[in-house]
């Protein structure tokens, strides 16, 4: 018995070609679906962002560059680089959203850890990321930092499931297990992911899954990933992908763009990240 990815139904063997049988469940299909055209739920769930990808305060989705944002421990909120300098701007020194004074470094470790134990999943991630690249005073512990982080995957945190997927495509902090980060990926990237999606388009690439990295790579190209753009693009110059695919990406990729725009977001495109930091 395997499941089909599109229909979810758990089928006999039979059910499948012996193509299909070969594949991972997300992409496994059964014959029935196949002929009907049924497509995969992988693709069918994430082409969006989901409202917690926006900023708090202007409510319009945030950059895919973290630099154009800041993440506040008080709150566990990002927030758009637009809004902050807006608030700077009024005379307001302490966290735009939740308005608590900016803690001290030697209070922000304690901090996190108090909404670690409240069970707040992204503190719990958040705490992950210190362990991961040793900050907040902690050592690097990669084993702790799995830890929190499979556990905040299993709380639904996207950005986890991204971390752990890149951690075990990657191989050098942790063993490499390329089915785990294949798993890690499609879980984040049915939450809206957009890297996710454009990792998991350029894993089927790499593994002779053209069609399918398409359709990842058109996915995160809507949803503003400009490399996924150019993927697009680079396989319709190469007679892979039809002109349809490649117009589709781009008006999908500058509607993304225009929707993450904003004139306060303009101009703190002024100062660098760490000039806004100080601000």
């Amino acid at each position: 018995m395997k499941i089909c990815g599109a229909c979810e139904l758990e089928l006999p063997d039979g059910s499948y070609s012996v193509e299909q049988r070969g594949l991972r469940q997300s992409i496994r299909r059964c014959e029935e679906c196949v002929v009907a055209g049924n497509q995969l739920v992988l693709m069918k769930k994430g082409r969006t962002r989901p409202e917690g990808d926006d900023c708090p305060i202007c409510q319009l989705p945030l950059p895919l560059d973290f630099n154009q944002s800041s993440f506040n421990v008080c709150c566990m909120m990002r927030v758009c680089n637009g809004c902050t300098v807006a608030a700077r701007k009024r005379g307001m020194w302490d966290c735009p959203f939740c308005r608590t004074h900016t803690p001290a470094e030697e209070q922000t470790l304690a901090m996190i850890r108090k909404r670690v134990a409240a069970g707040d999943p992204v503190a719990i991630y958040f705490l992950g990321q210190q362990y991961h690249f040793g900050t907040s005073e902690l050592e690097k512990d990669m084993t702790r930092a799995v830890d929190l982080y499979e556990h905040a995957a299993d709380l639904g945190v996207k950005d986890a499931h991204y971390n752990l997927g890149c951690l075990c495509m990657r191989g050098t902090e942790v063993e490499k297990d390329m089915d785990k980060a294949f798993r890690h990926y499609e879980a984040a990237a049915m939450c809206g992911h957009v890297s996710a999606r454009h990792n998991l388009g350029s894993m089927e690439s790499n593994d002779g899954n053209g069609d399918l990295a398409l359709q990842h790579w058109k996915i995160s190209a809507k949803l503003g990933h400009e490399v996924s753009l150019n993927k697009v693009k680079t396989l319709f110059m190469a007679g892979l992908a039809t002109k349809a695919d490649y117009a589709a990406a781009l008006r999908g990729y500058q509607g993304a763009i225009e929707e993450m725009t904003s004139p306060d977001r303009d101009q703190a495109g002024e100062f660098t990240p760490s000039i806004i930091n100080q601000m």
